[in-house]
C-alpha cells in the first residue's frame, strides 16, 4: 500500500468494508434461499458463491476506480486503462464465441454454468477502463464550468 496516498488507501479501506458487508449480506441471503425455499439459480453452489464473489469485486473495483484509489499514484492510468479494455473485450468476444457455439456452457436449464466465470471476468476488465473515462469526462466538465 506503499504506492498509495493518504486518500486512496481511506477510500480502499472504506469500500473494502462495505463491500465486505455486502458480500456476507448476499452469501447469508443465497443460503437463506437455498435452505427454505430450495432455489438454486447455478449449476453449483459453489459457482452461485463464486457469482455472488465476483459481483461484489466489480462492484468494489469500479467504486475505486471512481473515487481515484485504483491506480497506483506514479501509474499511467490512461495505458492502463486501454490495456484492461483490450483484455475485457477479449475476454467478452470469448464468452461470445462459447455462447454461440456451446450454450449450455453459460447457461443450462436455466442455471448459470462455469462459463460465467468468463462473462465476470471479462465484465470486470471492461468496466474499469469505462468508469475511469467517464469520470475524466465528469472532472473535464467540473474544471471548465469552474475555469
Amino acid at each position: 500500500m506503499k504506492q498509495y496516498d493518504e486518500y486512496q488507501k481511506l477510500m480502499r479501506y472504506k469500500y473494502g468494508y462495505y463491500s465486505f458487508n455486502t458480500l456476507i449480506i448476499l452469501l447469508a441471503l443465497n443460503y437463506i434461499l437455498g435452505l427454505f425455499f430450495n432455489f438454486q439459480w447455478g449449476a453449483t453452489k459453489e459457482l452461485e458463491m463464486l457469482s455472488i464473489l465476483f459481483i461484489v469485486a466489480i462492484v468494489f473495483t469500479n467504486i475505486s476506480v471512481y473515487h481515484n484509489a485504483y491506480f497506483r499514484k506514479n501509474e499511467n492510468k490512461k495505458d492502463s486503462s486501454w490495456l484492461l479494455l483490450l483484455a475485457g473485450l477479449f475476454g467478452l468476444y470469448g464468452t461470445y464465441q462459447t455462447f454461440l457455439f456451446q450454450p449450455e456452457e453459460i447457461i443450462i436449464n436455466g442455471n448459470i454454468n462455469r462459463g460465467i466465470i468468463q462473462l465476470f471476468s471479462s465484465l470486470m476488465f471492461v468496466s474499469i477502463p469505462i468508469t475511469y473515462f467517464v469520470r475524466n469526462k465528469i472532472d473535464e466538465r467540473r474544471d471548465r464550468k469552474d475555469g
